[in-house]
């Protein structure tokens, strides 16, 4: 049905809120002495932004209103070390790599976000991976879609992206012709955007969709 995929990384391959608490917890413990109680977890999920905001501003502000002390240029590696992946995700990922050209299309740094490939078994799976942070464009941006489609040598109808964040990942993906898969997590999908032509809650459901 496709020839290729391109798949988003947090929140998709894995769940990056889980990371991040479980990061959270450590960082907290290591250096207050105690875990975070339920409302400063809320205040750095807050200023954490899904990943989103700029490193730099998250550390800054957890500094101001937590006390804890972060290293923005390591955050991404740091997170990396908590990430668990999902039951049968990568035997499903390395089945369709036989028959399916496979990149990750993911914002952030190079060494963070290969981390978590590594720590998902996927770094020797995924036969190429474009990463904000190495090719200067973030998405949603058209570029970094325009240079991975590229490298898929397919038709953008011939290929699904799979992603968790409709405005990000899956309105650029969809307004570029390829067919799109949503990772269905806590966010709601936006009513002015074109449906997704799949819904996923798991990584294992691609093979169903791919078949």
């Amino acid at each position: 049905m496709f020839g290729a995929l391109l798949l988003d990384l947090d929140d998709t391959l894995f769940d990056r809120r889980a990371a991040f608490v479980r990061w959270a917890e450590a960082t907290a413990m290591a250096q207050l002495g105690r875990g975070l109680e339920p409302a400063e977890l809320a205040v750095l999920h807050e200023l954490d932004g899904r990943g989103h905001r700029s490193r730099e501003a998250f550390a800054r502000d957890a500094r101001e209103r937590l006390g804890l002390a972060i290293d923005p240029g390591r955050i991404g590696l740091a997170i990396a070390e908590h990430v668990e992946p999902e039951p049968g995700s990568r035997e499903a990922l390395a089945a369709l790599a036989e028959t399916h050209r496979i990149a990750v299309v993911t914002n952030g740094g190079g060494a963070g976000q290969r981390a978590k490939l590594a720590r998902l078994g996927l770094a020797d799976v995924v036969h190429a991976v474009f990463v904000s942070g190495e090719v200067g464009i973030a998405k949603p941006a058209a570029g970094i879609f325009e240079r991975a489609l590229r490298w898929t040598e397919h038709a953008a109808r011939d290929v699904l992206f799979v992603g968790d964040d409709p405005v990000i990942d899956l309105a650029p993906a969809s307004a570029m012709g390829m067919v799109t898969a949503w990772r269905v997590r806590d966010v709601r999908w936006p009513d002015e955007l074109v449906a997704p032509g799949h819904r996923i809650e798991r990584v294992t459901d691609l093979v169903g969709v791919c078949a």
